[in-house]
């Protein structure tokens, strides 16, 4: 065999390694950081009743409909991204899925900011403003990534 195919057979190797580490591990979203606004129980409510809506409240789908938007084209390139820098070593496979996650975490808070619909005159003059989602700001701070084994 040439130098030329073992540095090929080795280069193919290495890659082989770093994809098999980004098959070890994922990455998740969503209201994982302590905020000290709410207890995580209280902020599990929050994330499920605007998530899903209650008798009262309207479902503002905040992290369901932000990967709705984002699946198809940009969280796919953003992840071709990261796997082209693992392949070439820019990224280990945790800082890709850092890299990824803070993608999604950014997607997230966009979400946040535009969702709809407006709340209620009620709510309005209780809180002193129309922005839904935004109460304390606590759901918004607590929106984080988090690289787990898979």
């Amino acid at each position: 065999m040439s130098e030329a195919e073992e540095r090929v057979l080795k280069r193919l190797a290495l890659q082989s390694r770093r994809l098999k580490a980004l098959n070890r591990q994922q990455v998740v979203v969503g209201a994982l950081k302590s905020v000290p606004e709410h207890t995580p129980e209280e902020l599990a409510d929050i994330v499920r009743y605007n998530e899903f809506g209650t008798a009262k409240i309207p479902a503002r789908s905040f992290l369901r409909g932000t990967v709705y938007k984002n699946r198809n084209h940009g969280w796919r390139f953003i992840s071709r991204e990261a796997v082209k820098g693992v392949l070439v070593g820019k990224f280990t496979a945790n800082a890709a899925y850092k890299f990824v996650g803070d993608r999604m975490v950014d997607d997230v808070h966009k979400q946040i900011d535009t969702i709809g619909p407006a709340n209620a005159p009620s709510t309005i003059a209780k809180k002193g403003r129309d922005e839904p989602l935004i109460d304390t700001g606590g759901l918004y701070r607590s929106i984080d990534k988090k690289v787990i084994p898979r």
